[in-house]
């Protein structure tokens, strides 16, 4: 087995099956949540508050949307969402605020 640095031939030639094998190559194998899950939710999709909902340190009135910026999951669920205030800001919301006080807009 050749050796080049630290990698062999051998683990390279596994990454390179990896990379026709796994969608988004060997890279995209073990990133963050899906672009798009069962429930609606996903980045870029726009939530509209159906009562004022307290985010972190800001209020969102009844009738604001904010976009969704990140999906968050904990051992295979998704648990949170990140969206981007009207503002700029970014906060963290849990899912079931997300359900019980959102709707979705636009998938």
């Amino acid at each position: 087995m050749l050796i080049r640095g630290r990698r062999s031939v051998a683990g390279s030639l596994i990454v390179a099956a990896l990379a026709a094998v796994v969608p988004g190559g060997a890279a995209g194998a073990g990133e963050e949540a899906p672009a798009k899950v069962a429930s609606g939710i996903a980045v870029g999709v726009q939530l509209e508050a159906l009562a004022d909902v307290k985010v972190a340190r800001a209020e969102v009135a009844r009738g604001s949307r904010v976009s969704v910026a990140r999906l968050i999951e904990r051992q295979g669920q998704l648990t949170a969402v990140d969206v981007e205030l009207a503002d700029g800001h970014i906060a963290r919301v849990a899912m079931a605020t997300v359900r019980a006080s959102f709707r979705v807009l636009s998938e």
